[in-house]
């Protein structure tokens, strides 16, 4: 299972994926005392002396990422089934792009209504990191694919 390169590229997607839901992916300053704010997978969460408040909670992007990182683990155990494992990955590409897309409009409206640029982590690149590895993995499974199909050819 592990062997073959695509479960190589689909596990270190799922790494990235789980890396993605646990970090901030954009942190904000906002008014002349520099209030802190950070927006990770749950929610938009305000630093303070005590520690972190959750100011604004984003459930339905956390449950995307969760959906996501589903499909890319049933995705690596479905190595016997190649044409079920090109399809949930061509979803799981699909799926990753929207989620960069969803990421980047939600910093720009909050920073829109914080009055306050967005300082970037390196974090918020990694959904289109995980969509080039499945892509990586697509190609590695078609041509897994390819091969069968030009062997049974010969039977």
């Amino acid at each position: 299972m592990l062997q073959r390169i695509q479960s190589l590229f689909l596990l270190v997607s799922v790494v990235l994926l789980g890396f993605l839901i646990s970090a901030p992916f954009a942190t904000f300053y906002v008014g002349a005392q520099m209030k802190e704010y950070y927006l990770k997978s749950l929610g938009l969460y305000s630093v303070n002396p005590h520690g972190f408040e959750m100011v604004q909670n984003f459930w339905f992007l956390f449950a995307f990422f969760i959906v996501l990182l589903g499909i890319c683990i049933v995705t690596i155990f479905l190595f016997n089934k190649r044409m079920l494992q090109i399809r949930l990955t061509i979803i799981s590409i699909v799926m990753l792009v929207g989620v960069q897309g969803v990421m980047y409009f939600m910093v720009h409206s909050i920073g829109k209504n914080l009055n306050a640029k967005p300082h970037y982590s390196i974090v918020f690149i990694l959904p289109l990191v995980a969509a080039v590895l499945n892509f990586l993995a697509l190609r590695a499974i078609a041509r897994d694919e390819a091969l069968i199909r030009s062997l049974n050819r010969l039977r």
